[in-house]
Order: C-alpha cells, then structure tokens, then sequence
C-alpha cells in the first residue's frame, strides 16, 4: 500500500520545478551530514558553506556543458525545433539526463557567486534545523542570472536589450495598477535610459489602449514627466495583451500634450508560423475550452458569483461579487487552490486531444484567483517584441530578461513557456522585482 506522503507527492507533482527540486536534493547531503554543530561553531558554518558553493560550482560547470550542447544541437535558436532536427540530436547533455524537463539556458549563471552572496545576506549555510529551501535556491538562480547581465555589460558582451514583465504580482499586487509613487517605476525609467526596450507581456487581454493605461497609469506620467529620456528611448515602452494578441506602444504629442498607448497593426508584428492560424480554429478552440468551463463550474459546484467571461481570444471563469452580511459588505468570492488547479488541469487535458486547438497555440493557466485559456503564450509575445523593436536582426534570447511570477510547470502558469525565448527571474512580489531591478540597474 502506497503512504501517505507517496500519493500526496503523486498528486501534487504538477506543482513541482524538477530543477530546483533537484539542487534541492543535492543540497540535503551536506545539510545532514555537515551541518552538525560542535564545539566550533564558526568551522562547523565554514564547512557547509563550502560543500554548497562546490555544489553550485559544479551545477554551473553543468550549465556551461548544457548551453555548448544545445548550441551544437541547434536548440538555442528562436524557432521551435521540428521533428527532423530532434531526430538528428546525437546526444544529450548530462544536465538534461539527469533533470529531463530542463529547458534551454541562454547565458551562463554564476552559481556559486550567487550563493555566496545570498549566504552573506540570509546565512544560509548557518541554519542547523531548516535546510536550503525552495526559496532559498529561486533567489540564488534569480541572483545569479542578475550577475551573468552585469558581468556581461561590463565586458560589453551580449548586453541586455529587453526586459518583459508580467502584470499582477510582478509589478503591483493581484489586480490592481501602476501608481506615481510605486518604487519599481523609477528602475523601469532607468531601463529606459539605458536604451533597454521594456516590455509589459500580460495575460490582460484587452482590445484598446484604455484598459493598459489606466493600470500602467503611473508608469506613463513617468514617462512623459521625464527630461532625461529622449523620444526614441519614450518609445521603447510596449504593452504585449492577451499574451501575444494585442501590441501598443507608447506615445506623445507634445503639441496636444496627449499621451498614451496607441495600437500596432498585426501586419507589422505577426510572426511567420501565428499567420497560419485559422479564424475558424481559434474560434472553435475557445468554444470548446468555454464547454468545458461550464462544464466544470456545475461539476465543482463553484459559487454561483463566478463569472465565465469570453474575449475576442480568450475565455476565462472569475470569481464574482455576493454581499457578506457578517462584514457588512460586498466581498469577492474565492476559489480554492484545488479547484483552480482541477479546472485548469482538466482544460489543459481536454484541449490537448482536440484537433482545432493542435492546430493553434494556446495557453490554460491558474492566474491565482481566477483560470483563463487564451490563443496564444508568452513565450511568442516575448518573441513578437525581439522581432518588433529590430526587425533586421532580431533580439537574441540571451539579450533578452523576462520577470514574472507564474512559473509553476506543467501548464498551471503562463509565464513558464517565457522561458522559451529568454532569461527568466522567477519573483514572488513587486517588491522582489524593485530589489532584483535595484541590482541590475545599478550597472546600466
């Protein structure tokens, strides 16, 4: 009979990153081993913090081999890979054996330097009861992809040249906007100033400018506001909706003193393979995800408050309104992390078998509070922009940073297939991306 812990692992799996989980392991060995205090406590905190650092050097050597093996497999390209190129892969790095679902690297990661930084911040390596964790290893991978940017800059090497954000719970809390005085909006300006292309890559899913510049309200009088930023660098400032459906970019009239977002026709921004795609597929893809929704509201029992809402490339169920007599106010009602999960996983399995949606792209994922299936991903609007700001010769995966909060695999969140077309920082709140940007911007 199967334990407890067993089935719970099993069925929470869709939750796991392989990867962290596996420097997770690799780091419990000298935990238990070393991590014993005795009389010198001092020695004991040394020991482990150099049986870490030698197991992140050797997971960055793992790095470095990965990078020169998919380069030499043509993997490290923008475009997808086909059946015939797969086929001629004659071997696979030792990183992808060990962790199968790795995805690509597009520059090194300094490992053991982040470590040592973030020990010399958190003393990791002085805790006795409670190991290395799930946290503890993002902020080192998220450390580590900062100092690889800087490193780069000051070699004047493959510099940055765009930075993508998620929305909610990247640049302000779930569901609300950009205000004058929100501290991550001075570092997106200095992003700007350093002739960084910013980018805002949102599930947010609208069809006009309106709706982007009230949330991004701050960020725009910022902008405007500014005397150091010339028009072109102004200009840099994009907004990819509804993942990769809708493109604008900002604007000003300095005779009206009109300023905004105005929208970009799809002719000048449409990747090759999304000009494939069948109105009639798109269409028929959302139809059936909707089905299925409903399906799921009555099977789950959902409170009758939620919402299913139909975009023009997107469909989604959202938690309504009902007024709470105890608080003596309207509330919104919530669903719980099982039922987001259920939906998602069971429209993400659905779709998979249905022939229009294979046809197209799509993306279903948990947004925290509600779950949406959109045409489209993040992975194609970061790639839209590298293509949009230099269509001769477009931005390159290692030049390019995306900074979001929805990583979790296995197609619970949409900033994962980000990882596709660029670097990544994994945050977990706004104010994690202002203490990431302070770093970076501090070299540029």
């Amino acid at each position: 009979m199967s334990s407890r812990y067993r089935v719970e692992y099993q069925l929470k799996a869709h939750r796991k990153d392989e990867f962290i989980d596996w420097i997770k392991g690799l780091l419990a060995a000298p935990f238990v081993l070393h991590a014993v205090s005795h009389d010198n406590e001092d020695g004991t905190t040394e020991r482990v913090r150099k049986q870490y650092a030698e197991i992140f050097q050797d997971i960055e050597n793992l790095i470095n081999k990965k990078i020169e093996s998919d380069k030499q497999n043509g993997l490290l390209d923008n475009e997808d890979v086909g059946f015939s190129k797969q086929y001629e892969i004659v071997e696979k790095s030792r990183l992808k054996q060990l962790v199968p679902s790795i995805g690509p690297f597009f520059t090194a990661l300094p490992l053991e330097e982040a470590f040592l930084w973030e020990d010399s911040q958190k003393a990791i390596s002085q805790r006795r009861m409670v190991a290395p964790s799930f946290n503890d290893i993002r902020h080192i991978l998220n450390t580590a992809q900062v100092f690889q940017f800087i490193k780069q800059k000051r070699l004047n090497s493959n510099t940055l040249k765009l930075v993508t954000f998620d929305g909610d719970v990247t640049l302000y809390e779930d569901g609300g906007s950009l205000v004058d005085s929100d501290p991550v909006v001075p570092y997106m300006v200095r992003l700007l100033e350093s002739d960084i292309r910013v980018g805002i890559c949102t599930a947010a899913g609208y069809d006009e400018a309106l709706k982007y510049q009230e949330r991004l309200h701050g960020l725009l009088v910022a902008i405007y506001s500014s005397t150091s930023l010339t028009q072109d660098q102004k200009c840099n400032l994009t907004v990819m909706g509804g993942e990769s459906n809708y493109l604008f970019q900002y604007f000003e009239n300095p005779e009206t003193g009109e300023f905004g977002f105005r929208p970009i026709d799809k002719d000048l921004w449409l990747l090759p393979e999304m000009r494939t795609w069948e109105e009639s597929d798109m269409d028929l893809t959302l139809d059936f995800a909707e089905q299925t929704l409903i399906h799921m509201k009555k099977t789950l029992k959902l409170p009758p408050e939620t919402v299913l809402i139909r975009k023009r490339r997107a469909v989604g169920l959202v938690p309504g309104e009902k007024f709470d007599h105890i608080k003596g106010k309207t509330v919104r009602v919530k669903l719980s992390r099982e039922q987001l999960e259920e939906i998602v996983l069971t429209l993400q399995n659905t779709l998979d078998t249905f022939k229009p949606a294979t046809r197209v792209q799509f993306s279903c994922f948990d947004g925290g509070s509600d779950v949406w299936c959109d045409i489209g991903g993040k992975d194609l609007g970061v790639r839209i922009l590298q293509n949009f700001y230099s269509p001769n010769n477009p931005i390159k995966p290692y030049e390019t940073l995306h900074v979001g909060d929805q990583f979790n695999p296995s197609g619970l969140a949409n900033d994962v297939k980000a990882r596709l077309a660029g670097c990544t920082l994994w945050i977990a709140s706004p104010h994690e991306t202002v203490q990431l940007l302070c770093r970076l911007t501090s070299e540029y």
